[in-house]
């Protein structure tokens, strides 16, 4: 029987011994995942399986070992899923080989996130072990004090107090969900302040707060929110907005107000940091979305959250789009930016508070009825005369190709 390292392993210290996780094992019943903690023999031994290998010809190799020690070691290694036999491979070669493109870092946050088990209130009732761990979750949370501030707020910080005369939004709802489409260009033109202030209100300010008891007063805003920790916060770039001038701004919900980061903007660093996406650096306001973590690490405690916040954040975008297109502006989103030069931006770490998406709006200059800006009438008869043209020529193409 040939054995072979299992492809899907990660290793990180922890207190002092490393540990290695085979992220596409399945997780306990708990959900929690139990990495081994291995010596450097152990690593020596697990070197000599980089491919299929007869484990008996292992102790010839490793003979400044102690030969029954080896096999003992590969026999300890194999029950803890770190070699595996060609029976056990199948699907791991399966993940590795589809999952290649988009790398290590994707694969291992993937499945190592796969399959976490719930502490739900409603089966806490019917189950006992879950009751009591239940307890130990909300021990634990007591345990680190107060929660974290709903509101991220500088009181130091100058201020431009937002208008709260805000646009009524009382467009047809089906016609603002088929109008939303992701704008590029846009006119010369400043965003009313009215339309700002309407978008920034509806997305990201509370409508609604709530008492969650140990956990603190929570606000409601108009996206869901997992456990309504609404950690996400807005940081505004105003380029061409009516009365406010161009600047890095933080929006603060508590009195829907702009915080002062920094006066101007450098469009050139701009330019940088978006990798010239003009769909973005040409828009009125540009807003980037970070998240607050310590917010939603106080309730959840397990690596799965980060699946959680990234879906938190696609929310607030599409209520972004639909409030802009409900306002006649015309939005665009994308995730492409330079990270660390954007936080640097913004004056946050980079770590307890991270940059994760980044939404813009401006005065759209083509189309807003839905349509897609290609199939416009002219140019529909146009592409469809190009097509038909090539379709008759020697080689061309056929209509639908």
């Amino acid at each position: 029987m040939e054995l072979r390292r299992a492809r899907s392993l990660v290793g990180y210290w922890i207190d002092g011994e490393l540990v290695l996780d085979n992220y596409l094992d399945a997780a306990s019943e708990t959900g929690e995942r139990n990495g081994v903690a291995v010596d450097g023999p152990s690593i020596d031994i697990l070197e000599q399986f980089g491919d299929w290998t007869d484990p008996e010809t292992v102790p010839d190799r490793l003979d400044h070992y102690d030969a029954s020690s080896v096999r003992d070691a590969i026999k300890a290694l194999t029950e803890a899923g770190l070699l595996r036999t060609r029976d056990e491979v199948t699907i791991e070669d399966q993940v590795m080989d589809a999952w290649q493109p988009w790398g290590e870092p994707a694969t291992f946050f993937h499945f190592g996130t796969k399959d976490t088990a719930y502490v739900s209130v409603d089966g806490a009732v019917a189950d006992a072990g879950m009751a009591a761990r239940r307890e130990e979750i909300r021990a634990e949370i007591a345990a680190d004090g107060p929660p974290p501030a709903i509101f991220a707020r500088n009181p130091d910080a100058k201020r431009i107090h937002l208008t709260r005369a805000f646009l009524p939004l009382r467009r047809d709802f089906g016609e603002v969900l088929v109008s939303r489409r992701t704008h590029r260009t846009y006119k010369d033109e400043p965003v009313p302040l009215r339309s700002l202030s309407t978008v920034l209100h509806y997305t990201f300010a509370p409508m609604y707060f709530y008492d969650a008891g140990m956990l603190g007063n929570l606000m409601l805003r108009t996206s869901p929110c997992g456990g309504a920790r609404h950690e996400s916060e807005c940081y505004v770039v105003v380029r061409n907005v009516e009365q406010i001038p161009p600047g890095v701004y933080h929006y603060s919900p508590e009195d829907h107000s702009l915080e002062i980061v920094s006066a101007g903007v450098d469009e050139q660093l701009m330019d940088r940091v978006l990798f010239s996406q003009k769909m973005i650096t040409t828009a009125g306001f540009v807003c980037f979305l970070t998240v607050n973590l310590p917010r939603a690490m106080y309730k959840y405690r397990s690596a799965r959250m980060l699946r959680t916040v990234l879906l938190n954040t696609g929310h607030l975008a599409q209520t972004f789009a639909l409030c802009s297109t409900a306002v006649g502006l015309g939005p665009a989103q994308n995730d492409a930016f330079s990270d660390s030069e954007v936080e640097s931006m913004l004056g946050i770490d980079g770590v307890s508070e991270t940059a994760m998406y980044v939404l813009a709006a401006g005065v759209p200059d083509r189309r807003t009825d839905g349509f897609p800006i290609e199939d416009g009438h002219d140019d529909l008869e146009r592409r469809v005369g190009e097509s038909l043209a090539r379709a008759t020529e020697p080689g061309g193409d056929t209509w639908g190709a």
